[in-house]
């Protein structure tokens, strides 16, 4: 009896090993296929995020967001200069970026209650940059587009909290 035992345990390894392989190996894509792939997860990536034009120059902006933010109650955390940090990271010809990190009081604790911790926290942040053209954008995440797919009270919660950033955007950006 110990023998067939044996035998099966010797021959499981080899059995996942084959298993690995087989999953591993990524399936072969024509040209074209991969090229509408990219294309779909360059579209997604893009909705993930909310990227407009802003009215006034980079530092108009940037003070005119924290003061919206802080009409609506929010709480500006810091604003980080990520050119700075980027041109320290060797980086020479960066233009500039930076982001203001600021969200309402406790929302991402109530945002964690109400998913029951199944959501990550909410990034809170706009960030400023130079475009290539020399015109100020401002990029949020898609605050809108996550709360569609969500429901309850966490969808709610996301819901309002992207009211608020329209709000903070409205005479700013685009």
């Amino acid at each position: 009896m110990k023998k067939p035992l044996t035998a099966l345990l010797l021959c499981l390894p080899l059995h996942g090993t084959a298993d690995a392989q087989l999953m591993s190996t990524p399936p072969q894509l024509t040209q074209e296929q991969a090229q509408r792939l990219m294309a779909r997860q360059m579209q997604m990536m893009a909705s993930m995020f909310d990227y407009r034009r802003s009215r006034l120059d980079f530092d108009t902006t940037i003070t005119a967001l924290v003061t919206a933010a802080e009409k609506q109650g929010w709480k500006k955390n810091q604003v980080h200069d990520a050119q700075a940090a980027m041109k320290q990271a060797g980086v020479a010809d960066s233009k500039r970026v930076k982001v203001v990190l600021i969200c309402p009081p406790a929302f991402n604790d109530k945002l964690a209650k109400a998913s029951q911790g199944k959501l990550p926290p909410h990034p809170c942040r706009f960030t400023v940059f130079e475009g290539r053209d020399g015109k100020t954008y401002v990029v949020k995440m898609n605050s809108t587009l996550f709360a569609q797919g969500l429901q309850g009270e966490a969808g709610k919660l996301l819901s309002e909290i992207a009211a608020d950033e329209e709000a903070i955007l409205k005479g700013i950006a685009e």
